[in-house]
């Protein structure tokens, strides 16, 4: 790809698809690449941080985000690539005709872009929030206010959590370790969780929480909901219930948005020299699969591709690479590989957008699990399309291995006379 003389690339975004789209670029340019000077703007006043932290390093520990932050080593450049940190700054307009944008009032030009504007939490108009201490969690500074929140409670106060999806839960095991007094998780679904787990690492996970003396409810209406609000009275409430993803700078640009920016599997938007990566983008295959990324795994991915393929390099496309979550608590890391999802209620599936037809439980204990998620395929032979772990015995080691496994497989390199293998 012929590159101009000196080209200037302006990254909408602080977050981990920022940061990882400009790690690969700069790995990736060398020489290949002629003088670049690359412009990141973020409207926060910290260094890129990653966002899995907030509900975990900065609510639990009480740690800042300077604690958290990214490597700060993609800022200093490289020998031809001279990167630019804007922080507390704010793109209110992009032109792709003139190929600017606005911050705080001053244009900046452009030959490439990139939008990493993320997601912010749906928030919910409700009667019966009015009036009450409601939190949301996305950054440091909300993480911050709801630790100080629940420090200040006692016993005799109530903690209500809207949602019972991972963050929601997050806050909950979160919350459990900064107050003793009474949580609550309120959840309109039928179970926890149902975007991204299996039934039976639900029911697991779900069990955990239980034992922490967290009362989890679900199938709950909107009237449910308000009477257990009005019940319960709480002194603090937290609400977790989805993603907004920021678009409204891309769609005001005119490029092609839906439920995100729509990009294809490298990040390419339908306006030529304009990219995306992150929460704030809808993949749409060539197959027609369509793809709403949630997690820092593929945000981290994405930006990587997004990276690689400015600086003229070729690279895996999105989907050849499964997505992967994480998620801690109560001390135990639960792992997520693949599609392991299930359909919600309104018949959607999650973000993998290929929930699983049934499930297979290796094992399931107190501090271990592995459930394989399957995908019934032509033939009527199933196929390992996820995999759920917590633990770090060599089972689950070797589990973690078997995406892509038939279920003939399965049973050939896990099990004998139908009892699980003993690895060591």
């Amino acid at each position: 790809m012929t590159q101009p003389d000196h080209q200037r690339i302006a990254v909408i975004g602080g977050g981990v698809a920022a940061h990882s789209a400009l790690k690969a670029f700069l790995a990736a340019a060398g020489d290949t690449v002629g003088p670049t000077t690359v412009d990141l703007f973020t409207r926060e006043s910290h260094r890129p941080y990653r966002r899995p932290s907030v509900n975990k390093d900065i609510l639990i520990d009480g740690k800042g985000p300077e604690d958290v932050s990214l490597p700060g080593a993609v800022f200093d450049g490289s020998e031809n690539v001279d990167v630019e940190l804007h922080l507390s700054s704010e793109v209110t307009a992009v032109d792709t005709a003139d190929r600017t944008i606005t911050v705080n009032g001053e244009q900046h030009s452009w030959d490439q872009l990139i939008f990493a504007t993320g997601a912010s939490p749906r928030h919910l108009d409700a009667p019966w929030l009015e009036g009450r201490d409601v939190h949301y969690i996305r950054t440091p500074e909300h993480s911050t206010s709801l630790r100080d929140s629940l420090t200040a409670l006692s016993a005799d106060d109530n903690v209500v959590i809207i949602g019972a999806g991972i963050l929601g839960l997050e806050a909950a095991a979160g919350a459990s370790a900064l107050t003793e007094a009474t949580i609550t998780v309120l959840e309109a679904q039928d179970d926890i969780c149902r975007r991204i787990l299996p039934a039976a690492a639900a029911g697991w996970l779900r069990g955990k929480h239980t034992a922490h003396g967290i009362d989890i409810r679900c199938g709950l209406s909107d009237e449910d909901i308000s009477s257990a609000v009005a019940e319960l009275d709480p002194a603090v409430m937290v609400v977790s219930v989805g993603l907004d993803r920021d678009i409204s700078l891309a769609r005001s640009a005119g490029l092609d948005v839906g439920r995100g920016i729509v990009t294809d599997e490298y990040g390419r938007t339908s306006v030529p020299g304009v990219w995306a990566a992150g929460d704030c983008v809808e993949i749409r295959a060539e197959d027609g699969t369509v793809t709403l990324p949630e997690d820092e795994g593929s945000a981290r991915l994405l930006g990587g591709i997004v990276g690689l393929t400015m600086a003229g390099q070729e690279t895996d496309r999105f989907l050849l690479s499964p997505p992967k979550g994480w998620s801690r608590q109560y001390g135990l890391m639960l792992n997520l590989a693949g599609a392991t999802g299930r359909p919600v209620q309104s018949g959607q599936p999650g973000p993998s957008s290929h929930p699983s037809d049934h499930e297979l439980v290796l094992t399931s204990d107190e501090d271990e699990l592995v459930v394989f998620s399957l995908e019934s395929r032509s033939g009527g032979e199933s196929v390992v399309s996820g995999v759920t772990t917590v633990g770090r015995s060599p089972v689950v080691r070797k589990a973690k291995n078997a995406l892509g496994m038939t279920l003939t497989e399965v049973e050939s390199e896990f099990f004998t006379d139908g009892a699980l293998i003993p690895s060591t």
